[in-house]
């Protein structure tokens, strides 16, 4: 049976049909998927009942799998820190609460932001599963960043061009509200990286706006022209029309590519509604800045392969 694609938004976005990801799929399955993944950023794939084991696998298809540090006081549900438990449950699979550790976490996750841009080696994709969902609330937002960049005026284009960037977990719990957040804890868990405030894609060789809420500061700039230029930015690519809102089924399968979007987790009702995903996260191609320099990449497709 073919894969349908069909797309969701403007310039970005599209649902595959035609696969069930519970088995393997074939090298050319894969490779339509993975094609339809770089050309449209954000791939959703309905009714896709995975379990956290075939979840990984086909996870494992695109690249290896990022592995989570353990966060201090962290009531952690699934031990396998391949996988992010994105709940709202405690260990014992009861509600975790609104002023849990983990609630609080979970704030910085509705900024808009690229995972894992704070590591020296971005993520590459991520993969996010639902098997129970609020019935309001709790979408996922996506704006595209290569459209973002294209639409920029040449001014400010070559203003950015050679700007670079430090992104910081730390920074981005405190903003996003975490009053629990250890600053220096966060700090030495994952130390800040720099990247590139206009990025080329290593896959497509397209231009990109690196943003979004990780950055904590621009070099050579003051702590206010910083924010004030990348909120400037931010406020650009993340016009209503622009966006792309996922509103959640259970089993649908969300792919996206961090090097090209950026996303946002929407509030809910985390006190009284169970919310259950699970994200495996895919390593990128960095570092993007070796001594200060950015590195430019040598642009080929990934070698995504069905293992023999």
């Amino acid at each position: 049976m073919p894969l349908t694609i069909r797309q969701l938004a403007p310039t970005f976005a599209a649902e595959i049909r035609g696969v069930d990801l519970r088995s393997t799929p074939s090298q050319q399955v894969l490779d339509e998927i993975y094609d339809t993944f770089l050309k449209y950023r954000v791939v959703v794939l309905p009714g896709q009942a995975l379990s956290m084991e075939q979840h990984l696998a086909f996870g494992e298809l695109f690249g290896p799998l990022h592995v989570l540090p353990t966060v201090k006081g962290m009531d952690l549900r699934i031990k396998n820190r391949a996988i992010d438990d994105v709940s709202n449950l405690a260990s014992d699979g009861s509600l975790a609460g609104a002023n849990s550790p983990k609630a609080f976490f979970a704030l910085g996750n509705q900024l808009w932001h690229s995972d894992l841009s704070f590591c020296e080696n971005p993520a590459h994709a991520s993969m996010l599963h639902a098997s129970e969902i609020a019935e309001e609330g709790g979408e996922t937002q996506f704006c595209d960043l290569v459209a973002a960049y294209e639409a920029l005026d040449d001014d400010t284009k070559a203003q950015i061009a050679p700007l670079i960037a430090e992104h910081s977990l730390a920074h981005s719990r405190v903003r996003g509200g975490d009053s629990q957040a250890d600053v220096e804890y966060l700090l030495k868990l994952r130390p800040p990286a720099m990247q590139p405030l206009v990025r080329t894609h290593p896959e497509t060789g397209e231009k990109v706006l690196y943003i979004g809420a990780h950055v904590a500061r621009i070099e050579g700039m003051s702590a206010d022209e910083g924010e004030a230029l990348i909120q400037k930015l931010l406020d650009h690519a993340t016009q209503p029309e622009s966006v792309y809102t996922h509103r959640w089924a259970v089993n649908d399968l969300v792919i996206w590519d961090n090097r090209q979007t950026l996303h946002r987790g929407r509030p809910y009702d985390v006190d009284n509604v169970r919310r259950v995903m699970h994200r495996v996260t895919v390593d990128g191609d960095g570092p993007n800045v070796v001594e200060g320099k950015v590195v430019e990449p040598t642009v080929s497709r990934r070698d995504v392969r069905v293992p023999a």
